[in-house]
């Protein structure tokens, strides 16, 4: 593991320690933050969204947080910077960005639905190309745009502005009574473990994004990838060529803050039901349930295929220990469970271990423990000659 790794890691430890049951959302958002992508936070009011964002700007040393509410009767001259009036008096419209959002690296939308039309369609340019024009084409710094919102709104005339936050978690309030212990004794002896604060330069997180490219995407992968996002196309999700293109590389990022050197179908399985839904939060364990079928994990395939062995055995052990049946049926019963067998191993030679981590190992123990089912098999078998 590199300086740079060792850094990532350290903010993504403390981070975890400091926010309770919110692992995989701090991965997103890093990753987010490395793919230079925008993220949507859904969830009730209190659950820390906008203190997560805020200690993760703060522990970038150098880098600008910007934050505000949003309300139907905002502006956009307040989050953008207002008109200068000098420049007026020139005939130019130019803005005042000072401490504004196009120069900020990290910036949170809080309700960010509740921005007006006129407010969310000026923020457009600035979330997909990190331009915006003042009156001529500038260059934001924006490394990421994140919004919160405790409601889905699914309005048609809202589609394009929620199409450019890639990343969309669902964050539940803590649901395990020794969070929340955990959580009060913090605020008795104050005492919440801290973010480091300046741990990563910007110059650091540009070296970070570089060596995001270094992750690998195996072929195999990206055959994978394409039959899930197909396979959700198939049964009704929406998932755009600009976006598919955008999670891979949300996928990449992923597999990078978690100290992977390759692109894994865990990262997949994790990433892309916060990813995929649209309007309803069910659909959430529909896209993870279609997930696990175009694309299975090796480690539950080998398990279920392990399992199904040990059946076969248990069955035929009882059959062939049975005075009801006759020579011919325990017979008949063995050739099946030969079959099965067969087919069995045929299964476990087609799962591709290598898209999963641990797979290999887990293959070579899978397979272990089928060939002692196998042999166990052969000696019921040739007992009954």
């Amino acid at each position: 593991m590199n300086p740079l790794q060792i850094k990532l890691q350290t903010l993504r430890k403390q981070l975890n320690a400091a926010h309770l049951e919110r692992k995989s959302v701090i991965d997103g958002l890093l990753a987010t933050l490395l793919a230079n992508q925008n993220a949507l936070l859904y969830g009730p009011p209190g659950t820390g969204k906008s203190l997560i964002l805020r200690e993760i700007c703060f522990a970038i040393s150098d880098a600008n947080f910007f934050q505000r509410l949003l309300h139907k009767a905002m502006s956009p001259d307040e989050v953008l910077g207002q008109i200068s009036l000098k420049a007026l008096e020139n005939d130019v419209m130019k803005r005042n960005t000072s401490g504004r959002l196009q120069e900020a690296h990290l910036a949170f939308l809080d309700e960010v639905f509740r921005g007006n039309g006129v407010l969310l369609n000026s923020l457009l340019e600035l979330m997909n190309e990190r331009t915006y024009d003042n009156p001529d084409k500038q260059q934001s710094p924006l490394r990421s745009i994140v919004g919160a919102t405790n409601s889905i709104d699914s309005g048609s005339d809202l589609e394009a502005f929620a199409d450019r936050f890639v990343y969309r978690p669902w964050i539940y309030d803590l649901k395990t009574p020794s969070s929340t212990k955990k959580l009060l004794g913090w605020t008795i002896n104050d005492n919440r473990p801290k973010v480091s604060q300046g741990l990563i330069t910007l110059a650091e997180l540009d070296q970070m994004c570089a060596e995001v490219q270094q992750v690998k995407i195996t072929d195999a992968m990206v055959d994978a990838f394409t039959e899930i996002i197909h396979t959700l196309i198939r049964n009704g999700f929406v998932v755009s060529a600009r976006r598919r293109v955008k999670l891979l590389q949300l996928v990449q990022c992923y597999a990078y803050v978690q100290g992977d050197e390759q692109v894994y179908l865990e990262h997949v399985h994790e990433l892309l039901p916060q990813c995929c839904w649209k309007s309803k939060i069910e659909e959430i364990r529909e896209i993870k349930r279609l997930i696990e079928t175009a694309a299975p994990i090796a480690k539950k395939q080998l398990s279920d295929i392990v399992k199904a062995a040990q059946g076969e055995v248990s069955m035929l052990e009882k059959k062939l220990s049975s005075y009801d049946l006759t020579h011919q049926d325990h017979s008949n019963s063995a050739t099946f469970s030969r079959i099965q067998f067969k087919n069995l191993s045929n299964s476990l030679d087609q799962v591709q271990a290598d898209l999963c981590r641990n797979g290999a190992s887990q293959k070579t123990q899978a397979e272990a423990d089928f060939k002692a089912q196998s042999d166990r098999i052969t000696e019921l078998v040739e007992g009954l000659y």
